[in-house]
């Protein structure tokens, strides 16, 4: 159930103010589906996506993630 309900705020914040494609992200990770899997590494393709987690975990004190 919150998976689908961040899939939708991730939605929303597609037009409205939000990092709406990393909401879409984790309601994507937590709701199990075919193709699943395949939707993620689409979405991890993304420069943006990747620059804002990589932004994330840098001012948590951790280590950038390295995509192959």
């Amino acid at each position: 159930m919150l998976g689908l309900c961040l899939l939708v705020c991730g939605v929303v914040m597609l037009v409205l103010p939000g990092q709406g494609l990393i909401t879409m992200l984790i309601g994507l990770s937590l709701i199990p589906f075919p193709g699943k899997h395949r939707i993620e590494r689409d979405l991890l393709s993304r420069n943006s996506v990747r620059s804002t987690l990589n932004w994330i975990r840098i001012k948590a004190n951790k280590e950038p993630f390295i995509f192959d």
